[in-house]
């Protein structure tokens, strides 16, 4: 809610700013979505009851399989779950019943994923749902107040499973998008998954019972859920400390218990993390040479995503862009 000039962020039914998109259905095909959907995914009799990552399959014809309830979901009926979700916590908090609703989409979302995503607003309940790329937001956020004649921004946005990259030209109170380039399968999620491919799963495997142990293997699929969520807190944790502990209660082939502990480093984490980055640099860079733009004409580079917050990311970002990061708004 705008409030003068300055936002507030309507707090969920849990008191919380950020609703992870994560839906759960149980036996009795209530649905619950956020904290409490993503907590079920380390729970052995829920693990085919709960998804996560669906924003990456819009506009497609893919499936969500909840096998305890036999629901079929298409991703735009599992989006319009957390919509509801959220048009739910408004309803709670301020009283107000939302027909119309703002969404942000990746820049380098095609036509049928836009249109998956308006279909997930109407099936929320919203009459309107105007669609807004998420650079073009990100730099209203931070031009909100601009008045200046004429700059060049770089919107460099790595959320948790897309990445963007956008020219916007700020100018006379205006601001466009003059160029985007973009990865639907680049995000702080490849980096999680960078961890559990190439450090746990190698350690498991070596020294326990866990014989095929990979995420093609539906076998392993609920193995692979409970470690997934500590590998995302200890990299977290790694924007402030130079080491963090993978800690998780696992199965082996046999049902025996394993407590699994594995120290991951910062060093650990660049090295994985650093191609998937630079993947990220060498959209920017493409997106500038086609407009003839150097690092000279760029004022400032905007940045957006969870995965930007940590130091040695927005050093790899400066040292190979060569502009100016902003990240004065959250």
């Amino acid at each position: 809610v705008l409030r003068g000039t300055v936002p507030d962020v309507i707090k969920n039914n849990d008191d919380h700013d950020i609703t992870p998109s994560a839906v759960f259905i149980d036996k009795r095909s209530q649905s619950y979505v956020g904290i409490r959907a993503k907590a079920r995914q380390e729970d052995e009799n829920s693990v085919d009851d709960v998804y996560l990552e669906f924003k990456r399959r819009m506009g497609s014809d893919f499936k969500y399989e909840f096998k305890t309830s036999g629901r079929s979901m298409s991703p735009e009926q599992v989006s319009a779950e957390v919509l509801k979700s959220l048009r739910g916590d408004v309803q709670q908090r301020l009283g107000e019943d939302l027909q119309s609703s703002v969404i942000t989409v990746p820049a380098a979302f095609e036509a049928k994923q836009c249109a998956a995503t308006k279909r997930a607003g109407e099936l929320a309940g919203f009459s309107q749902c105007p669609l807004l790329q998420e650079p073009v937001a990100a730099a209203l956020a931070y031009g909100f107040q601009s008045d200046v004649t004429k700059e060049f921004w770089l919107v460099y946005d790595f959320g948790g499973g897309t990445f963007d990259a956008a020219i916007m030209k700020a100018e006379d109170g205006s601001i466009s998008v003059i160029n985007h380039g973009g990865d639907n399968y680049l995000g702080g999620s490849d980096i999680d998954w960078a961890i559990v491919e190439k450090l746990v799963i190698p350690e498991l495997t070596a020294n326990f019972n866990f014989p095929g142990l990979s995420r093609g293997n539906k076998k392993w699929r609920h193995t692979l859920a409970r470690i997934k969520n500590p590998v995302e807190t200890a990299k977290i944790q790694l924007s402030r400390s130079e080491s963090a502990f993978i800690e998780c209660k696992l199965k082996d082939a046999d049902g025996q218990p394993v407590d699994f502990e594995y120290k991951l480093t910062r060093n650990a984490l660049i090295d994985l993390a650093e191609p998937l980055i630079t993947r990220s640099i060498d959209i920017c860079k493409r997106v500038l040479k086609e407009k003839i733009l150097g690092p000279n004409a760029i004022e400032k580079v905007i940045l957006v995503g969870g995965p930007t917050l940590s130091p040695y990311f927005r050093d790899i970002l400066k040292t190979n862009l060569g502009i100016q990061l902003d990240h004065s708004v959250d």
